[in-house]
């Protein structure tokens, strides 16, 4: 019975073997199209540029995944711009000097110090008109404002 078993599997084995395709014409024909890019990629020594028939393309076009930091595109956010602007109004108040101000999100994180030693109340006021001058200058960011008063 195992003679018979191991026959008939080892018989199953050629014929299946066996028809197999003979032409092996596409998997030559790809590999020396790989081989010539390749070549073509080692000879100028370049890694970032890819050859696609004939014409010489940056992969950064081909690829989602990379970002595209073209600073001449008009919809490319400049968050140097608004937090610029944000600078400018702490220093106009006369009352306050202007800190770190970072962008993260919709979020603009301003820390400012008194330029004098102010009573509570007065703080309080002055800190209230500054949200508030800063909230109406760039209305697309929830305005944090964090007051470093080291005196009180």
């Amino acid at each position: 019975m195992n003679k018979a078993f191991v026959f008939l599997l080892m018989l199953i084995l050629t014929v299946l073997t066996a028809c197999g395709t003979t032409n092996n014409n596409n998997q030559q024909g790809f590999q020396s199209e790989t081989s010539d890019t390749l070549k073509d990629n080692e000879q100028s020594g370049r890694k970032d540029v890819s050859y696609v028939e004939g014409e010489i393309t940056d992969i950064a076009d081909r690829n989602p995944n990379f970002l595209d930091l073209n600073t001449e595109n008009e919809a490319h956010n400049n968050h140097g711009a608004y937090q610029q602007k944000l600078r400018e109004i702490v220093e106009s108040t006369n009352a306050f000097n202007a800190g770190m101000i970072y962008i993260n999100g919709h979020k603009a994180i301003v820390n400012v110090t008194p330029k004098r030693n102010l009573s509570r109340d007065d703080l309080h006021w002055r800190t209230d008109d500054l949200q508030r001058k800063l909230a109406n200058a760039v209305p697309r960011y929830k305005i944090d404002l964090r007051v470093n008063n080291n005196n009180a």
